[in-house]
This record gives C-alpha cells, structure tokens and sequence, in this order.
C-alpha cells in the first residue's frame, strides 16, 4: 500500500490546508502540461505520468475525512501486518474453550460505595459468601511460544470485524483471530 503522506511531503497529522499546499506545489512540478513549457525532451514519459497520477490519488484520498479515515485504518493495519511480532493467525475455532468462574452478587448494585468487606470472622464470611454465586463465562485460550496464553474473552454481539488482535500475558507477540461467521 502506497503511504499518500510520504508522497505528499507531509506528515500523517497533516491538517488539510498542509496537505493542499502540498499537493498544489507537487502538482505544479509535474504536470504534463507544465513539463512540456519546460522543454521537457520526453513530455509524456511514463515514470512523470505515473508520477502525476499518483500525487492526484493521494489528494484525492486524502481530502475527503471519511476516505483519509478509511485510508489511515488500512495503513495502520498494513504498517501492523508488516511488523515481526505475529505470532500467528488462528480461526476462532481452533482456540481451546475455556469455563472461567466469576463471583456475581445476587442482588442488584446499590447506588452508594459498597461497603467494606467484613471483618474475618467465621460467621460473618458465610454470610457474606451468601450474597455471591459463581457465574460462568466461555473464553478461549491460544498457548504462545513463550509458554504464556492469549485469552479472547469471544466475539461481543455488536463486534462486526472479521479479526481481532490478541496479545499474549507474558511477552510482546500478538495473534490475530480471525471470526468464523458463526460466531457472530
């Protein structure tokens, strides 16, 4: 993917009217039609029109807020993919599911600051273990190279994309899983 802003000479944080001055300053320096004020001896080279071409792509993308919006996601993700710390890409259902246990409180959240748990005392943990039941959660697990785990806590129902970045809990490699369309 070509980077617009590199060929832009402006940085990726380039407000708009940068860009344009950019743009109008390299559109001037090859244009066909100024090329051949200059006495250009190869007017319609294919490296200058391709050149021309290219800069007018790059103002065309970059102008317009949505597709720059789409065309920074993409060049994120591409300068992403290019990066050695992939591990690897995975489908969600070769994840290993998991059950995972997590303590609920049975009554509804009140809206004061929850009170200070109770002082340890046999009594008065029972009847504070009373309140909590145990609620169970699926989860998937993917073990890493370095011996930790990447865990995906599963596709959330309004979740649309087709991959997800996990990172692993002990190193600095990441997978991308990818969702099955079942899965949604």
């Amino acid at each position: 993917m070509p980077d617009f802003y590199e060929l832009l000479n402006v940085s990726s944080t380039a407000s708009f009217e940068e860009i344009k001055g950019s743009y109008k300053q390299l559109i001037l320096q090859c244009h066909p039609d100024k090329l051949r004020q200059l006495d250009d001896p190869n007017p319609g080279s294919e490296l200058q029109n391709s050149d021309f071409n290219a800069i007018n792509a790059a103002w065309n993308t970059l102008k317009d807020p949505i597709r720059r919006k789409y065309y920074d996601a993409e060049l994120l993700q591409s300068k992403f993919r290019a990066h050695s710390n992939i591990y690897a890409t995975v489908v969600l259902d070769e994840m290993q599911r998991i059950q995972v246990e997590i303590e609920e409180d049975d009554e509804a959240p009140a809206p004061a600051p929850p009170s200070p748990p109770p002082p340890p005392s046999r009594a008065s943990d029972s009847e504070y273990d009373a309140n909590k039941r145990p609620a169970t959660m699926w989860s998937y697990a993917y073990d890493c190279r370095c011996g930790g785990q990447y865990l995906f806590d599963g596709p959330a129902d309004d979740d649309e994309s087709p991959e997800v970045i996990v990172e692993c809990n002990e190193c600095s490699l990441v997978i991308i899983v990818k969702q099955a369309a079942s899965c949604k």
